[in-house]
């Protein structure tokens, strides 16, 4: 297990970020949209530009790290893992504190930002201790 924890970890928390992804993140009225449809009206308003499709590139982009972790190519899935999950878990973390006025008409949900925040911050734990390993390993500290 020591062995498959930490990509587990990375895995899991991937996961979850992709959840988070599908989850409310703003809300209107009694109306609650995930981050796709926000960033959909968003890019409508004019006001996103390229970040739609950087976004909708995060789905495919896990499955492949998650590919890379189960073949044995550890190093390079916690590089592009902790990458993603610091971009991500920025995003996710400033909507997160943003949320929380549930009073007004129009506002931010909190369920997806947070989902995707702790699965950010698994996979980046995840990334960090296999990086970490994987170097100890290639030093000739442990085999």
């Amino acid at each position: 297990m020591r062995k498959w924890g930490p990509p587990a970890v990375a895995a899991t928390g991937l996961v979850l970020i992709v959840v988070g992804m599908f989850l409310p993140w703003s809300r209107s009225g009694r109306t609650y949209r995930n981050s796709y449809a926000s960033l959909g009206v968003l890019r409508e308003l004019g006001f996103v530009g390229g970040v739609v499709d950087v976004w909708v590139g995060m789905i495919p982009l896990v499955a492949v790290v998650i590919a890379a972790y189960t073949l044995g190519l550890r190093r390079s899935a916690a590089v592009v893992a902790a990458v993603m999950s610091i971009m991500l878990g920025t995003i996710s973390g400033v909507a997160a504190v943003q949320g929380g006025d549930e009073g007004s008409l129009i506002g931010i949900a909190s369920s997806g930002p947070t989902t995707s925040l702790v699965g950010a911050v698994l996979a980046l734990l995840g990334a960090v201790v296999v990086l970490v390993t994987q170097r100890k390993r290639s030093s000739g500290g442990e085999s």
